[in-house]
Formats: C-alpha cells, sequence, structure tokens
C-alpha cells in the first residue's frame, strides 16, 4: 500500500491554501501556552491558570467580538502551559531565562502538532477521535512531553547525574483520600457535561470549553480553601471536567460521564508516578479513561451495566440495567 493510497493527493496543496488560518491557530495556542505559564510564574496555582487564562480570552473575544475565535486552540495551549521542568526532573538548577526558553520550545512544539492534526482530521475521510474528552490535553501532552525528554536527554549527554525519567512519590491519592480524589473528578465530568448541554453558541466548541473552564476555574478556587487535599483534589477536579468534555455521540448518557470521570482519577493516579510537570497530563488520563471507557461498551454485552432502562416483555414490563 503506498503513502499515496492512504492520504489524499491533495492534503498539502490544502494545507498551504490555507497557511493564514493555520497561522492564527497556532498563534491562539502560543497565547494560551504564554499566558498560563506567566500566570503560574506569578504564583497562581495551575488549574485557576489554565481555566483563568482561557476565561480571560473568551471574555476578550466576547466583548470584542473578534471573528475567527478559536477556543478550543486556547485551551489546548494553557494545557502546555500548565508544564513544569523543575517539577518533571525533580530538581532545578537552571535560571528563569532557561525556564522561559522551554516554555517557547513547549508553545511551538504543541501548536504545530495542534494544527497538523486538526487538518488532517479535516482533510482524512475519516475522522479518528473527534469528539473524545480530553483530546485537547492529549495533545498537549504529547507535544509537552516530547520537549521535555528531548531537553533532558540533551542535558544528559552534558551532566552524567541527571535523571531523564524521575519516579514521583503520589502518596497523597494512593493513602490519603483516593475515593475523595474519584468522586471528585466524577463530579468535575458530570457538572461539565450538564452545563455543557445548557449552553449555545454559533462558535464551534465554545460550549464545552467554556463549561470546562468554569467548572475548573470555581471548582479549584472552592478546593483551594479546603486544605491540606484541596489543592491536590482541584486537579482531580479538573482532569475530570475533560472527560465531561466528551459528545453526546461518544458517551451520550449521565452513567457513562460518571464512569468516565471516575476512570480519569484512577488513570491520573497511576501516571501522576511518572508524569507530574508535564503539561496536559490531565487531560491526557481524560482521554485515556474516554478510549477505555467506549472500547469495552463496544466489546461488552449491553447488559449488565450501571443505568436503568425499561423494557417489554410480552405483557410484562420489567428493568435492564444498562449503560
Amino acid at each position: 500500500m503506498t503513502t499515496a493510497s492512504i492520504l489524499p493527493a491533495n492534503v498539502l496543496d490544502s494545507f498551504w491554501a490555507d497557511l493564514g488560518r493555520h497561522g492564527s491557530v497556532f498563534l491562539h495556542v502560543m497565547f494560551g501556552c504564554v499566558a498560563t505559564s506567566a500566570l503560574l510564574a506569578a504564583g497562581v496555582y495551575p488549574v485557576p491558570a489554565s481555566a483563568g487564562a482561557t476565561l480571560f480570552y473568551l471574555a476578550i473575544a466576547f466583548v470584542f467580538r473578534l471573528r475567527r475565535q478559536q477556543p478550543a486552540a486556547v485551551f489546548c495551549g494553557s494545557f502546555a502551559g500548565m508544564t513544569s521542568f523543575f517539577a518533571f526532573f525533580d530538581r532545578a538548577p537552571f535560571s528563569h531565562e532557561f525556564s522561559i526558553l522551554i516554555c517557547l520550545c513547549i508553545a511551538i512544539v504543541t501548536g504545530s502538532l495542534y494544527v497538523l492534526i486538526m487538518h488532517l482530521e479535516r482533510a482524512l475521510p475519516k475522522q479518528l477521535f473527534t469528539g473524545y474528552g480530553g483530546r485537547l490535553g492529549a495533545i498537549a501532552f504529547i507535544g509537552s512531553a516530547a520537549s521535555l525528554v528531548t531537553t533532558g536527554l540533551l542535558i544528559r549527554l552534558f551532566s552524567s547525574d541527571f535523571q531523564v525519567v524521575v519516579l514521583k512519590d503520589s502518596a497523597a491519592f494512593s493513602e490519603k483520600a483516593p475515593l475523595v480524589m474519584i468522586l471528585a473528578s466524577a463530579l468535575g465530568s458530570f457538572l461539565t457535561r450538564m452545563l455543557a448541554t445548557h449552553i449555545k453558541s454559533a462558535v464551534p466548541g465554545l460550549n464545552v470549553v467554556l463549561s470546562a473552564a468554569v467548572c475548573g476555574f470555581v471548582g479549584s478556587i472552592i478546593f483551594l480553601f479546603l486544605p491540606p487535599l484541596g489543592p491536590i483534589a482541584s486537579l482531580y477536579w479538573y482532569a475530570g471536567s475533560f472527560a465531561g468534555m466528551s459528545s453526546t455521540t461518544i458517551l451520550h448518557s449521565q452513567p457513562r460521564i460518571l464512569f468516565a470521570g471516575a476512570i480519569t482519577g484512577v488513570i491520573l493516579a497511576g501516571l501522576h508516578y511518572y508524569g507530574s510537570g508535564i503539561g496536559g497530563l490531565l487531560g491526557f488520563s481524560a482521554f485515556l479513561a474516554v478510549v477505555v471507557l467506549k472500547w469495552f461498551l463496544r466489546h461488552a454485552h449491553p447488559e449488565g451495566m450501571v443505568g436503568f432502562q425499561r423494557i417489554h416483555e410480552g405483557d410484562g414490563k420489567g428493568l435492564a440495567i444498562t449503560l
């Protein structure tokens, strides 16, 4: 099978023909990343920094009635902006100038990746993972992880005692309050879906971006007043909100959204051991949760899940448990 038989012949032609739009999308991702990083540098917690940068953009876009709004691109960039070089490598031997350079590299890589994926989704006949919650975070995660690991490998060439992969301490989840974290993730997913269904907008994707950003920002502010686990719970809440961004064609029922949020919390707890500091980790966890749940629903028998559906058997009635 040749490459030409897989990709349409006009993929590259259409990319260059729409270069102006791609440039605008790229700059939106850059803005989300840089704005979030700036808030983190100012001492703002990661969740309100990401959600706040997105809400700020949406407010400016609404007030000035900006054309060609790209809320999803800004949201994706904000996840990449949550990257912490020092948290990922568990050491801080570098200057702030170095951190700024790393931030710009992550923004460029993530922006380029986002533009490429969005273009291919429109150009290819079959769109993969469209409507899956956490997809934006997964893009940011790939861009951030690639940038961090590449930088770490380069540093390793000049510093023999530098660890590229550092095992993190995840005791905050596994030993103290695992059920609380899973519940926070599930509720964040559920409330995001409920809010998104009541937002009507002509801007594509604005309803889910706005709902996740609002839920994340408000929830994080509330959790920050609940020490000592509040800041950690806000991460699980925000991660769950990304699962709640799934379209109704992917997860159509409320029980499925709750399950996806709960699975997100479990996956995030495991990935925390190696992935702390990587931007997009929360969204990537949600994306994996939605993919796993969707795969299970496709291959499992429809009965025996959660939820209730009334069925008719002859003249009698019963309740079948479904999801």
